[in-house]
């Protein structure tokens, strides 16, 4: 068995434990008096208002949708999509109640993507399972599922959309092949772009001047890769000379010029088209926190410690906010960071308590932060630019809060 999965499981077993001894929170919880958001609205994911592991929400042009590891719930349930409207609240008449997945594997929930041609196809993602519903309807198109006693085989890293299509990277350690497919996002249809003999973890792909695919991994250590699948061929690596832990996250390509890898310990800033190394900075720890990007500014969340922002281009430390309430005892699960009207929103906090964090994206100032109207909200988040809604959960609710009423006076 992969040794990460089987530390993963043991945590999440443990933490299992832990919140299934406690109480239900009663309906009065849902407070407004108690917080300076505006609340447009707010939601038990489940309707027992059951604990739940609820990963950052996904979102349309009409709505947004969350999934959820039923492992802190009091009754047994498989994972659960839920889809409401983004505006009011309300089910999407499809999802009334949300809809509970058992496909029959153990391993828990990592990703919730929206793809397809018209955005109207849900892809749930685990490392042993890959699945495709209808926006509309609510029903299955499609399933992958991997054999649950074949530890060797399994989904590695995060997927990402490739076109209408979802590009996901399947490996079979015991032959230490990996390969990076791409799923016909109607059919599931499988189709092996390339493989590769060495450990790929997560990919994203970019096209370049000349029209051709190249796709950017890191391996389980220290090197970095340029593939042109136009070529058919790797065009460049990237070694560093000290190995470090491998995170899971997506590389982020900036305007095709660059191209932001993290592992562990390091940020690395490499040439878009050559490879060469722009920058490297040392961090402490940010295994499961995404970093970061918004016009030329690279934005480092550690799991304890400083904030950090650097100028892309420079390497320059543009700021480091500290007095944002982070611990070594932070609850955040993978908790991805947004921005809207040049400020940075993200959820931090203690072992009892997580707060939603708005800091200035120009200077790192903490312009506020609010435990919210359920006692804590965590977890990543996602805003509309559109409308400056910001969408987010506690540990058994979601709920939607307006920026541009925020903080209320």
């Amino acid at each position: 068995m992969n040794r990460k999965i089987v530390i993963k499981t043991v945590i999440l077993l443990f933490a299992g434990l832990f919140y299934s001894c406690k109480e239900l929170p009663p309906a009065e919880e849902f407070d407004p008096s108690n917080t300076r958001l505006h609340v447009v609205w707010s939601k038990p994911f489940y309707a027992d208002s059951s604990y739940a592991v609820i990963l950052e929400p996904v979102i349309t042009d009409r709505y947004v949708a969350f999934i959820g590891d039923p492992l802190f719930s009091t009754t047994k349930r498989g994972n659960r999509i839920v889809v409401f409207d983004k505006a009011n609240g309300d089910w999407h008449t499809a999802w009334i109640g949300g809809v509970d997945i058992d496909d029959g594997v153990s391993h828990y929930v990592t990703d919730l993507l929206i793809g397809g041609s018209n955005k109207d196809i849900l892809f749930y993602f685990s490392q042993k399972s890959l699945h495709a519903f209808s926006l509309s309807t609510g029903q299955s198109l499609w399933k992958i599922i991997l054999d649950n006693d074949e530890y060797y085989k399994l989904f590695r890293g995060h997927p990402t959309l490739f076109g209408s299509d979802i590009l996901a990277v399947y490996a079979n350690l015991q032959t230490a092949t990996f390969y990076v497919n791409k799923y016909n996002s109607l059919t599931g249809q499988e189709s092996n772009l390339f493989s590769f003999k060495e450990y790929v973890n997560t990919m994203q792909w970019a096209i370049n001047e000349r029209g051709d695919t190249l796709f950017f991994f890191i391996d389980s250590w220290k090197s970095a890769y340029c593939y042109n699948l136009t070529i058919d061929s790797v065009v460049w690596k990237y070694t560093r000379s000290e190995q470090g832990e491998n995170t899971s996250f997506l590389p982020i390509i900036v305007e095709n010029k660059y191209v932001l890898f993290q592992n562990k310990y390091v940020v690395v800033c490499l040439d878009f088209s050559t490879g060469k190394l722009i920058w490297e900075k040392q961090i402490v720890s940010i295994e499961n926190l995404p970093i970061s990007y918004h016009d030329g500014k690279v934005i480092v969340r550690p799991h304890y410690g400083n904030i950090t922002c650097y100028d892309v281009r420079s390497e320059n430390l543009l700021w480091t906010s500290s007095d944002v309430g982070l611990s070594l005892n932070s609850r955040r699960e993978y908790g991805k960071m947004d921005i809207y009207k040049g400020n940075l929103y993200f959820t931090t906090g203690g072992t009892h308590i997580s707060y939603l964090y708005c800091i200035s994206l120009a200077t790192g100032k903490v312009n506020w932060y609010d435990v919210g109207p359920n006692k804590g909200i965590l977890g990543g988040l996602a805003i509309d630019q559109q409308t400056g809604y910001l969408y987010c959960h506690s540990e058994w609710s979601v709920m939607c809060i307006d920026l541009n009423k925020t903080p209320k006076k």
